[in-house]
């Protein structure tokens, strides 16, 4: 009996592996306006990019699910200093949004942008499986985490990735805020004219984490918002 359960056995310990070690896969998905079709060209260089990144990300970060979707369209409302935007929606979706008129147009922003972008947004989704941010604090935390993430492993410095000016007092400010103050323009443009308070306040925090602990952004990708703080040593 044993000796007949042998093969079987490894067997299916050998296909186990080979999933385990399988690539996850991007299926893309491609949006038209009234004015602009994405041409053969740049759905070929997004393809192979977004599959390319996912592979690399997926040595990173395990949590990656193995089927993600990714749906680009042509827009406006993107970041002026890129020409494109993104958005994760769990648990395994992106939505890219690039401004054909932008700079170089489409594939040029592709080349340039999108693998870091996916960096930051794939790393959206592993942690958003420990639970969404709900608090402006949980996404300060969350959008630090994918930002220095980006930085740190695909080699792409954000101007919303540094760290608010010394003595600005930001890290009070969003600590003072009541547990459900809207997010809404305190992490792109503040009234005020400031921008991403919250994405450079949680980059901060996380570096300082990171620095403590001697873990890295990959490490602590499932880590709650609070034991982020506690490393940073942050005083609420």
């Amino acid at each position: 009996m044993t000796r007949l359960c042998r093969p079987v056995v490894a067997v299916a310990l050998l296909l186990t592996a080979v999933a385990g070690c399988a690539q996850p896969q991007v299926k893309t998905r491609y949006f038209r306006s009234r004015t602009y079709t994405f041409s053969r060209a740049e759905r070929a260089t997004i393809d192979r990019i977004a599959n390319a990144t996912a592979a690399e990300v997926g040595k990173l970060l395990p949590g990656l699910p193995p089927q993600l979707e990714l749906t680009a369209r042509p827009g406006t409302d993107v970041i002026e200093e890129i020409g494109a935007t993104a958005d994760a929606m769990p648990p395994n979706f992106v939505m890219w949004t690039v401004d054909p008129a932008h700079g170089g147009g489409v594939v040029a922003i592709a080349e340039k942008d999108l693998r870091a972008t996916l960096f930051h947004e794939f790393h959206h989704l592993v942690r958003s499986a420990a639970g969404n941010p709900r608090t402006v604090i949980e996404h300060a935390v969350s959008e630090g985490m994918a930002t220095a993430f980006e930085r740190d492993f695909a080699g792409e410095n954000r101007p919303w990735g540094e760290h608010p000016p010394e003595g600005s007092g930001w890290e009070k400010e969003l600590l003072a805020l009541p547990v459900n103050a809207p997010i809404r323009g305190l992490n792109t443009a503040h009234p005020d004219g400031r921008r991403w308070i919250v994405c450079r306040t949680g980059t901060a925090w996380v570096d300082r984490a990171t620095a403590r602990s001697g873990r890295t952004s990959a490490d602590l990708v499932s880590a709650p918002a609070v034991e982020i703080l506690s490393l940073a040593d942050v005083n609420k």
